[in-house]
């Protein structure tokens, strides 16, 4: 993914400088991960304000918005990205390849990349953007929150 800042006024170029110089080490697409907070704050890092799994999971998923979004459209907070998604419950539906798991304070995410049956029971494999692990991994849903959290599909 390739975003321009080349058409930015120079103040703002510095800002968008300063902001991807705080940008947590472990956010995937870094370049776009800064947005224009209002006219007294500028361009800042969304490293304030959203979460990179949210962020990574909107450009993998193509979930933009028009508010609220980094400097490429995408969303970047988890309960904006989930916003008119379909809650799965999987006692009473499959749960499916790219469906987005959200942790149960809502605070983190990710997606389903891989489904496997295990001693009668289900294994989600979820690919997340994790600032503990240092970026983009993936876990067993079992030791995400204690195979805790909610499936969403659009």
């Amino acid at each position: 993914m390739q975003t321009s800042f080349g058409g930015l006024c120079k103040i703002c170029a510095k800002q968008v400088k300063a902001a991807h110089l705080i940008t947590d080490r472990h956010v995937e697409l870094k370049e776009c991960f800064v947005w224009f907070r209002d006219n007294s704050m500028g361009w800042r890092s969304l490293t304030e304000e959203g979460t990179g799994c949210a962020h990574w999971v909107a450009h993998q998923l193509n979930i933009k918005g028009a508010y609220n979004v980094c400097a490429a459209g995408y969303k970047f907070r988890v309960p904006d990205l989930i916003a008119g998604a379909r809650k799965i419950d999987p006692e009473q539906e499959e749960v499916r390849y790219h469906d987005i798991w959200v942790s149960p304070d809502i605070k983190h995410c990710g997606l389903v990349v891989a489904i496997r049956e295990e001693g009668g029971k289900k294994i989600y494999r979820i690919k997340h953007c994790a600032s503990g692990s240092g970026g983009v991994v993936e876990h067993n849903h079992t030791s995400l929150y204690k195979g805790q959290g909610s499936y969403h599909r659009f």
